[in-house]
């Protein structure tokens, strides 16, 4: 215990120094709450906007949105705002400091003017600044990085159900996604809008256009209201302004928008056709093939959406992270196909189904831009997902090996073919409701036979389907009740599961509560859970949140579901905090204290849990640094045997530090180091850095290595057995990107994990568990490597929203045990000898009314 008081020492002085800066009287928060009069008009000089509510001192507000005939304006997106209509329109600059939260107007002047066809709605902003002080980075869709952009979120309800974001920034570059109340994000849906920028003497413009069949608009009788909020990154300032400005950190953002109103604006009937064609060469196969499909959306009404995928080609031209993983709990990869990431929102059942915020609830990161875009990932919790769409068309999980036969390294990793999906979503109501249907192909894989000749072996393709129904009451405090029923069939079983799941959010936000039932029937084997999370937030600075869970052993919904493990009840603490501190030398000061506990149900042994602090702070010069500290308290390790018993864990500490520097420069930089026990108390240290090289504003690339020196890594060997090592991990990863223009993209991908291990001991689960007891080898020597490799090489066209030309080339490799290979041999041979060799054309056309 001397080495954990050790450890703890610095954490605790560190402790006191961010309760003094977080927690100091002279920064206390302003009364929430209060609801202004709304008939009161603002009169700050720009359109007239109505005060309709405030949260924490900070203003929401209502305008009036005219609407004109699309045949009467002629706007020609391209970033000058330089039409007739625009300048007959009022501009709003009602803009407020988010982050760092300061609550004040920003620096510069921001015009923003707004109207409506029965087409759509179409914005645009002119952003005074500095010409020499603008900052243009280009990259791929959706990456935050540091540079000058402008952003909405629109909620088409008007109602917080859930909003869509925009951002677009000089440069061209588009980033979008959905947010689920309140900051549940996600970038994974990407719409059709058009946007562009535009430099000028005074600063930049951007002009947006997004179509109204883009957006699921309910239907209304009389004026038509929708949410919305404008943003701005202001990049040499470190600065994102906001209309609302509400913190990050505040307790409501999607049910706290501002408000637009509108005349005669009717939802629009949708009917989009995306054909497809792939040609593809796999050299591993010694194989050819061309696949030729489509998407089809039809949308009749806001109370139904159809959709429909036809011999889709899904994978191959996006790239999974290369996890390396010895355990016996599944790496959870997020979706990247388009058809099942529309409208994927409904299928949801609790706020811990997302990856997002389950690492913003442990980490409490506003994921800010100031210096190089690398974050603590330690101990960070996977989701809890009933519907997790990576199963159709993923890993078949219902093959049968004939016996005697050896499969082919990696036949296991391949996706399956699909024949198709159909999916249905809609509103009625206060009712929202989700359909959806997918058939896979016949699996067919290769093997070598005992007298060395290749084995076609293979199975029927797996059907799914899923179903979802979710009440919502929405008044001034917010009541959800809802259904998913899911059915997996395959040849060799069937797996069905049903959730209920309820959700309770108070008139002022502060308070939310969500909870989740269980059940699941998976080969006729039965199991229940539960699941229930409260949040109260006091103010915009401090959150507290408090989850408990109970999950039988039985519990299973991996078929079309994602959990990390079963058999446990848990409970977990985390108090969040954060204050922006804009006026000293160190601002932005965030983080987390978390208490959490898992006891397995049928052995009632500790299995997880310990004490963790992680904090975030922006330095002078726009450094960011990262700490995080956690006590493990001892207990038991009951997965990893695979059903072969329990062993005994000692008390742990995980400590660990990661320092970024200035993104805005032509060469930012991160260095991190971690220290870790491993299970039976030997120390694992990790070291690393990287650097991110931005030679011109439509170039970047990003260089990183970790090398990790683990000590008592306990490993399982098969049977009660485990293993003791000592071992070197290496982990090298570049990203290449370059932009031609804004459509064009040439990008190149590298990833390599080795490991290189001794053995150092041999021990054995005792019957009836407890601490690993010394046992014979079953080998004369258990040494062992790994190597795992993955290249991408792509060229991306863009030639209009959601049509694109893709011509990618992958390379890949799990090398079998090479015990006496060096680090130099692991790597050549990998790359040498891929087990994924492919060449990939692929193009899509979307046409659409």
């Amino acid at each position: 215990m001397a080495s954990v008081r050790a450890a703890v020492l610095p954490a605790i002085l560190a402790s006191v120094l961010i309760r003094s800066l977080v927690f100091s009287p002279a920064l206390a928060a302003e009364p929430a709450g209060t609801v202004a009069d709304e008939s009161v008009i603002i009169p700050p000089g720009d359109g007239p906007i109505a005060l309709i509510q405030q949260l924490d001192g900070i203003p929401m507000h209502r305008i009036n949105v005219p609407t004109l005939t699309d045949a009467a304006v002629s706007v020609t997106i391209d970033g000058n705002v330089d039409e007739s209509i625009w300048q007959t329109l009022p501009p709003y600059d009602n803009m407020l400091v988010a982050v760092p939260a300061t609550g004040r107007p920003g620096r510069y002047r921001t015009e923003v003017r707004v109207f409506a066809t029965e087409r759509g709605l179409y914005v645009s902003a002119i952003m005074f600044q500095d010409v020499a002080t603008l900052v243009t980075r280009r990259s791929i869709r959706d990456l935050q990085i540091d540079r000058d952009q402008f952003g909405l979120t629109l909620d088409p309800s008007g109602e917080g159900k859930f909003a869509y974001w925009f951002n677009l920034a000089l440069g061209d570059t588009m980033m979008d996604g959905k947010v689920l109340p309140e900051r549940n994000y996600s970038t994974d849906w990407d719409g059709p809008w058009i946007g562009r920028t535009a430099r000028r003497a005074d600063g930049w413009s951007a002009e947006i256009f997004f179509p109204w069949s883009m957006l699921n608009l309910p239907n209304t009788d009389g004026p038509r209201v929708i949410g919305f909020a404008f943003s701005r990154q202001v990049s040499h300032e470190n600065a994102r302004y906001q209309w609302p400005g509400h913190a990050y950190s505040s307790s409501q953002f999607v049910t706290a928008l501002n408000q637009m109103r509108l005349e005669n604006v009717a939802p629009r009937k949708e009917l989009s056709f995306i054909p497809f064609g792939a040609w593809t060469v796999d050299e591993w196969h010694g194989d050819q093939a061309v696949r030729v499909g489509a998407d089809i959306t039809w949308k009749p009404s806001p109370a139904a959406e159809f959709a429909a995928t036809i011999l889709p080609d899904f994978g191959s031209v996006e790239a999974d992270e290369v996890v390396l993983n010895l355990s016996a709990q599944e790496t959870f990869f997020p979706e990247k196909r388009v058809f099942f990431l529309e409208g994927a929102e409904i299928f949801d059942t609790s706020s811990r189904a997302s990856t997002g915020y389950q690492q913003r609830s442990v980490t409490n990161e506003n994921y800010a831009t100031t210096s190089r875009r690398v974050f603590l990932s330690t101990f960070t919790p996977a989701p809890i997902s009933l519907f997790n769409t990576r199963r159709i068309g993923g890993t078949p999980s219902q093959v049968v090996v004939p016996a005697g036969v050896t499969p082919w390294r990696g036949e296991f990793a391949l996706p399956t073919d699909l024949f198709g999906a159909l999916k249905m979503t809609g509103a009625s109501g206060p009712v929202r409701y989700g359909v959806l249907a997918a058939s896979e192909e016949d699996v067919e894989l290769f093997g070598t036979g005992s007298a060395g000749e290749t084995v076609r072996f293979g199975a029927d393709g797996r059907d799914f389907a899923a179903a979802r129904l979710r009440y919502e009451r929405i008044g001034a405090a917010r009541q959800s009740l809802g259904y998913l029923g899911t059915l997996v069939r395959g040849p060799l079983y069937d797996a069905a599961v049903h959730g209920i799941d309820g959700k309770f959010t108070s008139a002022t936000g502060k308070w939310i509560g969500e909870a989740l039932l269980i059940t699941t029937d998976r080969d006729d084997v039965r199991g229940n859970a539960a699941q229930f999370e409260l949040q109260y937030a006091r103010d915009s600075r401090t959150q507290h949140r408090l989850t408990l869970d109970w999950f039988d052993e039985d519990v299973n919904f991996n078929d079309l579901g994602f959990l990390a493990r079963n058999d446990y009840r848990g409970a977990q603490y985390i108090l969040s905090y954060a204050n922006p501190n804009s006026g000293g030398r160190i601002t932005d000061i965030r983080g987390t204290f978390i208490v959490n506990a898992k006891v397995n149900v049928s052995r009632d042994q500790l299995v997880d849990g310990g004490v963790f602090w992680r904090n975030s702070m922006i330095l002078p010069k726009r450094n960011t640094l990262r700490t995080g500290i956690g006590l493990l308290p001892g207990g038991y390790e009951d997965r990893d045997s695979r059903g072969n018993g329990a062993y005994r864990t000692e008390d742990r500490v995980w400590t660990e530090l990661l320092l970024s520097t200035d993104a805005s420069r032509k060469f930012s930089y991160s260095f991190n180091l971690a220290a870790q026990q491993e299970n039976l108390g030997g120390w694992s240290y990790l070291i690393g850095s990287g650097v991110t090289w931005r030679p011109y504003d439509s170039m970047s690339v990003d260089l990183d290595l970790k090398y990790r020196d683990r000590d008592g890594w306990i490993v399982y060997q098969g049977g009660r057995n485990f293993g003791s090592f000592a071992a070197d991990e290496l982990q090298p990863s570049l990203k290449f990107n370059w932009f031609m223009t804004a459509a064009h993209q040439l990008g190149l991908t590298f990833q390599w994990v080795g490991v290189r291990a001794r053995e150092r001991g041999f021990f054995a689960v005792p019957a009836g568990d407890g601490a690993l007891v010394p046992t014979a080898r079953t080998l004369p020597n258990h040494d062992f490597t790994a190597s795992l490799f993955t290249l991408q090489a792509r060229y991306r066209w863009e030639i209009a929203p959601l049509t694109d030309l893709y011509v990618v080339y992958n390379r890949g490799n799990t090398l079998p045990n090479r015990v006496d290979a060096g680090f130099g041999d692991l790597f050549e041979e990998a790359v040498r000898e891929p087990i994924i060799d492919s060449f990939i054309v692929k193009l899509r056309w979307r046409f659409s009314n």
